[in-house]
């Protein structure tokens, strides 16, 4: 079955996308399916300072005596920190000053942007080129701004069915894996979103299908078919052991063990028995839409919170991709991922797709 149309993968520039770019590729070819390559970068400043004006600040006296160090004791933590760094500037008499490099009016800030523009487009052209070598439907184009707000703009634009970008972070960094533009995107973009691990093997051995599927939530059971649909395909093509996981708890349990509400011990157990046995038809009942038997697969059926419980069987069973859905019920504008979801992705350092349910609308729009 053919899952997707129009594949938009995002790169970064200066790094290594090619972990990315094959996927993406296997993916196309798999599915009959475009590529369209982007970079987003974001702009430069535009509104430099003129040299008559920096050089009247040279010459005023600051009314305050700035402090431009911590306390002593403290470690500084300076994204511009280049210790170890060579810099691609130098202040010695062999090589020049800053101020001999920089261009005539003050002008480098614009220069350097149209520099950027110039590079990015050659880097985008040569990875076209190199796709339409293999076949692949593929078209690029270099995009600047917010980058998760221009990438949800070129799916609104072009109507992508799929965004496919690394992860931000570094292996092993959970909490920092998911940088802020992927997350931006999984909580925000209206087409599925796949967060690549550019450090794990081309195949997936694991692909671990994180399911809610409850009786009379409509919304909730059609995006639990969106994402077996998803994970079941995957693992056809893959010939991946699939894993399904569902996580339940007993609402009441909380206040019952604190003391707060007494019950005989036999109630209780028979409420829970009860919870689970609901849950496990639910289960049974999604799981019986698909043929599992033609699938190496294993079903889990797993009291306690979703947030502990799918990273650690993420973990235990090296799950390579984990495919799960976004829901907020909050009516927060801005906050458009399900709060399970959030703690389950800070704990996560493998690959995640991500899908929404029908009828998610974007707070991101598309300029006048």
């Amino acid at each position: 079955m053919q899952r997707f149309k129009k594949i938009l993968v995002a790169i970064y520039p200066k790094t290594n996308n090619q972990a990315l770019i094959d996927r993406a590729v296997t993916l196309s070819q798999r599915n009959n399916a475009s590529l369209m390559v982007t970079m987003v970068v974001e702009e430069l400043p535009g509104d430099s300072p003129k040299k008559d004006v920096l050089e009247q600040e040279k010459i005023e006296k600051s009314r305050f005596n700035f402090i431009e160090d911590l306390p002593g004791g403290i470690i500084q933590s300076d994204d511009s920190d280049q210790s170890g760094i060579q810099t691609p500037y130098s202040d010695s008499p062999e090589t020049g000053s800053l101020e001999q490099d920089q261009p005539p009016e003050w002008e480098s800030p614009m220069v350097i942007q149209e520099q950027i523009h110039q590079e990015d487009d050659q880097y985008i052209e040569q990875v076209v080129a190199s796709l339409r070598e293999l076949g692949v439907q593929a078209s690029g184009k270099a995009l600047y701004g917010t980058p998760f707000i221009e990438i949800i703009r070129e799916v609104l634009r072009d109507e992508y069915d799929l965004v496919m970008i690394s992860a931000e972070g570094r292996s092993g960094l959970k909490d920092i894996f998911f940088g802020r533009t992927t997350m931006h995107l999984m909580r925000k973009c209206p087409c599925p979103v796949w967060v690549m691990n550019p450090d794990q093997p081309r195949h997936y051995s694991h692909i671990l299908a994180a399911v809610d599927p409850k009786p009379h939530d409509q919304e909730r059971s059609e995006l639990n078919i969106k994402i077996m649909d998803l994970a079941t395909s995957l693992a056809q093509r893959e010939q991946s052991e699939l894993l399904v996981a569902h996580t339940w708890t007993f609402p009441l349990e909380r206040y019952i063990k604190s003391g707060r509400v007494k019950i005989p011990k036999n109630t209780y157990d028979e409420w829970v028995e009860n919870v689970k046995d609901e849950r496990r038809r639910s289960l049974n009942a999604l799981l019986g839409e698909y043929d599992l038997e033609n699938l190496k697969s294993e079903v889990y059926l797993l009291k306690g919170e979703a947030q502990n419980l799918i990273p650690e069987l993420a973990e235990a069973r090296q799950v390579e991709l984990i495919v799960m859905g976004t829901v907020c019920r909050t009516g927060l504008a801005g906050f458009l991922i399900g709060n399970t979801a959030e703690k389950i992705l800070r704990q996560v350092d493998c690959s995640v797709l991500t899908v929404k349910p029908d009828g998610f609308v974007t707070p991101v729009k598309l300029e006048d």
